[in-house]
């Protein structure tokens, strides 16, 4: 148990070598490019605009107000899936230095994170750049704050359980991102939960549904809902309750795992 919190405790003390590798894992991928890192801004906008008029005419609604929740639904999907996109190769990933250096564990939930969170701050620019040629910035609300603290918590307590479990069950490092897709569709990403009606609970039982909602509500000017709140706060704490129990039982087999 002990040795559990130890482990966090240092993964935590070395902020500065996990801020500079987030960094350099997030801009090694374009070295040496034209546009450099401006590829991810031109996915993120093309993705979105293009989904935004599409759902824009399916449903009849206006494009300065779908554009602003597709371009923050897309903005936290794709940081809240890290946990069953990346977070499989958590362990695996780093099977080298695992091996070979005596990292703590939650070095690397930390540095996947961080680098996520990086992510997120520079499409967050070009989503408000987007905002002010479109005429449609809106002042972000006080609950962005805990919404993000909030998330943070969950994907770190859940990325090392499911790294540990991928780690142990080499299957899950293939099925869990592939089920990423089909929770994509079944999340109101680009599309609203109401639209559902009778089938609203598929929306409501959904955790990354309320994940995105307590991020991208207080963007767009709107206070999330009560439930949002509990459910993602349930989450968390679920989350770094299998964090404890799994890292105090089988903490010293990952190295054996990976």
């Amino acid at each position: 148990m002990n040795k559990t919190i130890a482990d966090l405790i240092a993964g935590s003390k070395l902020y500065p070598v996990w801020l500079h590798q987030a960094y350099y894992m997030l801009s090694a991928k374009y070295k040496r490019t034209i546009l450099g890192t401006i590829w991810i801004a031109g996915n993120f906008i093309a993705s979105s605009l293009a989904i935004a008029v599409v759902f824009g005419a399916i449903f009849n609604q206006d494009l300065h107000e779908t554009l602003p929740y597709t371009m923050q639904g897309f903005l936290m999907a794709g940081t809240c899936m890290w946990i069953i996109t990346e977070a499989p190769e958590l362990y695996v990933g780093h099977a080298g230095i695992i091996k070979n250096h005596a990292y703590p564990f939650t070095y690397f939930a930390f540095e996947g994170v961080a680098k996520m969170i990086m992510l997120f701050a520079h499409n967050l620019i070009v989503f408000y750049i987007f905002m002010v040629a479109m005429g449609t910035v809106t002042v972000p609300l006080w609950p962005l704050i805990p919404g993000l603290i909030l998330n943070i918590v969950c994907m770190l307590g859940w990325g090392c359980v499911v790294g540990m479990m991928s780690a142990r069950f080499r299957d899950l490092r293939f099925l869990l991102p592939s089920a990423s897709t089909l929770l994509f569709f079944l999340t109101p990403v680009y599309w609203r939960a109401e639209t559902l009606g009778s089938q609203r609970w598929i929306a409501d039982i959904n955790p990354l549904y309320h994940m995105i909602a307590i991020v991208r509500e207080p963007f767009l000017g709107r206070y999330p809902a009560p439930e949002n709140w509990i459910f993602v706060s349930g989450v968390a704490v679920t989350g770094i309750v299998a964090w404890f129990i799994a890292f105090s039982l089988f903490r010293r087999r990952i190295p054996f795992w990976v």
